[in-house]
């Protein structure tokens, strides 16, 4: 992996970078890696959050709402891969780009609006934490436990939404102040792309058979969409460029399906230490994945039997290790590696052939073998 110069004096840069509203020409010399750009865009993230949450005390310093909000912040510079804003940068590079800042400030919104993305989806998904952190929602629950009044479940449930919601209001800001409407036009299609899987993704939760087909439509809209192509769409609308966009749909639908699977494969594979959360959680919420659906469809008629009896039900320890041989000897497991490595595979070779000049095809290469490793 490449060590990519990052430009001297970066606090100073930072503090420019805020004074004059993100508008600094470049940060990097060369394309960055993916770790040089989170050590960039982290700092970059934690000084806009940190200009937010003053400006924020300037209306309410009720102690409940700052120390929710905080709390929520915490959790959104503390940890994540950063790859949506990454992809877009990245590409924005690629494209040789000249105004960097712009293409951070962007970054920032797609990770701003991740973030009012995650916090929702614990709800849905009854979360108890994220990265090692208290869920928003089991935060405000662990903070009003001692009030005498109140559903305490849905008032925390709905201070979570709404820090949501602030959140997604803080992406916004950022995008319409843009001068780029395509890069606008793209960021509101990924919006409806990304909640539209989402909704089938819950709608699916109350069916008890669904189709390979839909289930790799939901992984495009949820994953491949939201979080490879639509990012790297927009990289290359700010730098002005259009020729290299069936490139980066196509690379992107290809590690975006293999992100998911690789997810889902997780979720059976690692245990809770390694995941940070209860294995089976996908079969245990009654979430259909492709491997789930690999059993339902080429699985003995007893498998079958046990996968559905498990489906949607609390899982103990003894289900799990049932479930973990159903899987093994199904051959579900096997499908799922093949299908990634071949997904992989197909980017892989799709970048080799592609125009992309050498001393920015080391840092789309990197992404590929960051994947071919991926543990969590």
């Amino acid at each position: 992996m490449l060590n990519h110069p990052i430009l001297p004096r970066f606090k100073d840069i930072l503090n420019l970078l805020y004074s004059s509203g993100f508008s600094v020409s470049r940060f990097f010399t060369l394309t960055p890696d993916l770790p040089s750009f989170q050590k960039v865009f982290n700092e970059t993230l934690s000084a806009h959050l940190q200009k937010k949450i003053a400006s924020l005390k300037t209306i309410t310093d009720i102690p409940i709402i700052i120390s929710t909000i905080e709390h929520s912040l915490s959790i959104v510079s503390g940890g994540g891969k950063r790859i949506r804003p990454y992809m877009c940068f990245l590409t924005y590079c690629t494209e040789k780009g000249i105004d960097q800042g712009e293409a951070m400030r962007i970054s920032v919104a797609l990770e701003l609006f991740h973030a009012f993305a995650l916090i929702h989806d614990d709800i849905i998904d009854k979360g108890n934490e994220r990265h090692g952190i208290k869920t928003v929602h089991k935060y405000v629950e662990g903070l009003i436990k001692q009030a005498p009044h109140g559903d305490k479940a849905h008032i925390s449930e709905g201070m979570a939404m709404l820090t949501g919601d602030l959140l997604f209001s803080w992406s916004q800001e950022i995008m319409i102040s843009s001068n780029n409407k395509k890069a606008i036009d793209i960021f509101l299609r990924m919006i409806e792309e990304v909640v539209t899987g989402q909704m089938l993704d819950v709608s699916l939760m109350v069916q008890s058979e669904v189709t390979t087909e839909l289930l790799r439509r939901k992984n495009e809209l949820k994953t491949a969409l939201y979080s490879f192509v639509n990012p790297m769409l927009i990289g290359s609308a700010l730098a002005g460029m259009v020729q290299r966009i069936e490139l980066y749909r196509h690379f992107g639908l290809l590690i975006g399906q293999a992100f998911q699977i690789q997810d889902d494969l997780l979720d059976i594979v690692r245990s809770r230490k390694e995941l940070g959360k209860i294995p089976f959680i996908d079969i245990q919420d009654g979430q259909h994945t492709l491997i789930s659906q690999f059993v339902f469809d080429h699985g003995k008629p007893h498998d079958k039997e046990i996968l559905n009896a498990f489906f949607g039900k609390e899982i103990d320890d003894n289900g799990r290790k049932v479930l973990s041989r159903l899987f093994e000897s199904s051959g579900a497991i096997q499908y799922a590696e093949t299908e990634i490595a071949r997904l992989i595979q197909n980017a892989e070779d799709l970048l080799i052939s592609s125009d992309i000049k050498m001393e920015d095809k080391d840092s789309w290469m990197n992404i590929v073998a960051l994947l071919k490793k991926r543990t969590s």
